[in-house]
């Protein structure tokens, strides 16, 4: 047999144990999940780690390397189907023309449908699967844009036509709430910076918008604070101003009351020290007139990205 395969190129040398890293290691150095480099290995055959007796993985630097490129491809835009089986020369050359990036597919509507009926069956393993098939496929940037943004939108869609009821949407965003938990938890590990603060005003009742954001945070590289939903102004301003906050995100719904909810943001931003940025996301926020200096309406995870990134610490 051939010392080398069609996929990675020519097999790895033999690597001392000691010198080998555990999967924790490895979710924090590249920011991947350990249910995404589990997915990986299983269906692309990469990375292939030293399995110990214990059932535990190890792994090579040199694979930590490729995975830390991997991830930056998936942040250009490329689907993990194609870049997670390419050898390293491949990746490396990818990545030089990392601003020739592939147009982003519509979502695909057999993922919705499949979602759509695991929820009505309350089938939790089925939408978690899904949900981190997802993640595992497209990287979190392009999960979140191309899975999460369009499942919420066709939930809501759904609901407005009589086709969703309130017990199958509640289910759903529990199940998201939980794996946005989930992919979030190993990449905090190595966030640095100061925090991102985000919460939502008095009146707003729902957390995932919060969830979706972190996550988004945790992926730029940064920590946040999840104060969560219903909480007053004057705390969200304690809380950014104890944790010496970069930012304070606020998710805005379109169910609040427009006037109630200009007046609660007024009254943060003359909380807020004047060089924090107060940013506000969510559909609500779009619809917000005549909005006070200093606040900032973030219309996409795009947007959400590329001011993250912005930040100086």
């Amino acid at each position: 047999m051939s010392d080398s395969d069609s996929t990675n190129g020519p097999r790895e040398r033999p690597v001392p144990e000691e010198q080998m890293l555990p999967m924790g290691a490895v979710t924090r150095r590249t920011g991947i999940g350990e249910h995404t480099l589990r997915v990986w290995e299983r269906r692309f055959g990469f990375p292939r780690p030293l399995r110990l007796p214990s059932g535990h993985r190890r792994y090579t630097v040199d694979q930590v390397q490729q995975l830390m490129m991997i991830n930056e491809a998936l942040r250009c835009g490329y689907r993990a189907g194609d870049v997670v089986p390419l050898a390293r020369e491949q990746l490396a050359s990818l990545l030089e023309q990392c601003d020739q990036v592939p147009e982003s597919e519509e979502p695909s509507r057999e993922w919705l449908v499949n979602i759509f009926e695991a929820a009505r069956a309350f089938d939790r393993p089925s939408v978690q699967k899904a949900l981190y098939q997802g993640a595992a496929t497209l990287g979190l940037h392009r999960f979140l844009q191309e899975r999460v943004a369009p499942l919420m939108t066709e939930i809501g869609d759904a609901w407005a036509r009589g086709e969703f009821e309130i017990r199958h949407e509640h289910f759903v965003s529990e199940v998201l709430e939980d794996v946005l938990r989930d992919l979030r938890k190993p990449l905090e590990t190595t966030a640095g910076g100061r925090p991102v603060v985000l919460a939502s005003l008095p009146s707003e009742q729902h957390s995932l918008g919060l969830h979706i954001a972190a996550l988004a945070v945790a992926a730029a590289g940064r920590h946040s604070l999840v104060l969560g939903p219903q909480s007053p102004v004057e705390e969200i301003a304690k809380a950014a101003e104890s944790v010496k906050a970069a930012a304070v995100g606020v998710s805005i719904s379109p169910f609040g009351a427009p006037g109630d909810t200009l007046s609660e943001i007024t009254s943060l931003r003359a909380g807020l020290p004047p060089e924090m940025n107060l940013w506000l996301g969510g559909t609500g926020a779009v619809e917000l007139k005549d909005l006070p200096a200093g606040v900032e309406v973030l219309e996409s995870l795009d947007v959400l990205d590329r001011e993250l990134r912005r930040l100086a610490d």
